[in-house]
């Protein structure tokens, strides 16, 4: 366990968070500037750093990705909010507004589950470069790579 502030929390967390909070400003540049067009290449580099960093020190690269992409990603969700107050304001029936607002929630869960899948996916990249460069093992009893 890493202690950060008040907090304790793991190694794979820590470099997530690390990927993640890298992304994070580009993503949210991203969302503001043109939310319909963006391209969350900036997820993607945050979750290859986060898998390179934890794969050198023997984590999993794979989770510690997913989460950075999640963290990094999140910003992208910032068009939904238009979206979920613009649906109960339309002339509609009832029942037309729930399906509504039931189909924003659904779009604001495929579009986690494809932050988790490109972050898992560019984690697991970053582990794979990792273990070329030879940072792949376990670490020791000291507590140092190698």
């Amino acid at each position: 366990m890493v202690r950060i502030g008040p907090l304790q929390t793991t190694v794979m967390w820590k470099y997530a968070l690390v990927g993640g909070v890298l992304a994070l400003p580009f993503t949210a540049l991203e969302a503001w500037r043109s939310p319909e067009d963006m391209t969350l290449g900036m997820v993607v580099v945050g979750s290859v750093v986060a898998g390179y960093l934890v794969k050198r020190r023997g984590g999993k690269s794979t989770a510690t990705g997913l989460r950075a992409g999640l963290v990094g990603g999140f910003p992208a969700l910032w068009g939904l909010h238009e979206l979920l107050w613009a649906v109960p304001t339309v002339p509609n029936p009832l029942w037309f507004r729930i399906v509504g607002g039931v189909m924003v929630l659904s779009v604001g869960g495929v579009m986690l589950v494809a932050l988790a899948v490109f972050g898992s996916i560019a984690g697991r990249f970053g582990g794979w470069v990792a273990e070329r460069r030879g940072h792949g093992g376990a670490v020791d009893a000291t507590g140092s790579d190698r």
